[in-house]
């Protein structure tokens, strides 16, 4: 199971750059090294949120909406064409897709995931794609991880979530599939993904080819 923005693909950077856009008629900003310490791996809920007590603005619906609304412009405007996964990794998906249930994991919309997916060629090979619409609560909960177990369930007969492997970047995501039993590869950023699906391959293909 993949991650999506940090480890699948480099979309922290669009993330930052969009919120920063978005919150310019509040007078605030965030640095990079403050938006990854604080805003990496939550929704974008709570990143309003983030930007409102910043602001000192009270945390109204409308003003939460507002601000989601103009973030969203931005990145959805960019990502279609900015974000590209590693070449050698999209290769490996697609090589492997068929022998190997795989899946997305993501705190984001749909709409700033699968698009993406769509436009790389490579949404086909997940067995499924769980996004922020699909569950309750959201990373460091597991019930993300749990609900994509349930299909991967459905997808093949891995019964035990012990058996499934987590690429993350951020300490909610590795704090929910942890919390929800499987094993963790922690990545620093999407570069570092080759070479961790290199160090797991072998044992993957032979997992799967039991």
């Amino acid at each position: 199971m993949f991650d999506f923005d940090g480890t699948l693909f480099d979309s922290e950077y669009l993330h930052h750059e969009a919120w920063l856009e978005a919150v310019e008629p509040w007078g605030v900003t965030v640095g990079w090294e403050d938006y990854k310490r604080n805003l990496v791996g939550i929704s974008d809920t709570r990143a309003c949120e983030f930007f409102l007590d910043l602001a000192g603005r009270p945390r109204t619906p409308e003003a939460i909406k507002a601000g989601r609304a103009r973030k969203h412009s931005v990145y959805r405007r960019r990502a279609l064409q900015e974000l590209v996964p590693h070449p050698s990794v999209a290769a490996w998906i697609r090589a492997n897709c068929e022998r190997v249930p795989l899946g997305v994991v993501s705190s984001s919309a749909i709409p700033d995931v699968v698009p993406i997916l769509e436009r790389q060629g490579i949404a086909d090979c997940m067995r499924f794609v769980i996004c922020a619409e699909h569950v309750e609560r959201l990373k460091p909960d597991p019930l993300p991880y749990l609900l994509a177990f349930e299909k991967l369930q459905a997808a093949s007969d891995i019964s035990d979530p012990g058996h499934c492997l987590v690429f993350e970047d951020s300490s909610a995501g590795v704090q929910a599939a942890r919390a929800a039993g499987m094993a963790v590869h922690v990545v620093a950023m999407p570069a570092d993904l080759p070479s961790a699906l290199e160090q797991w391959s072998a044992r993957i293909c032979e997992i799967v080819g039991r």
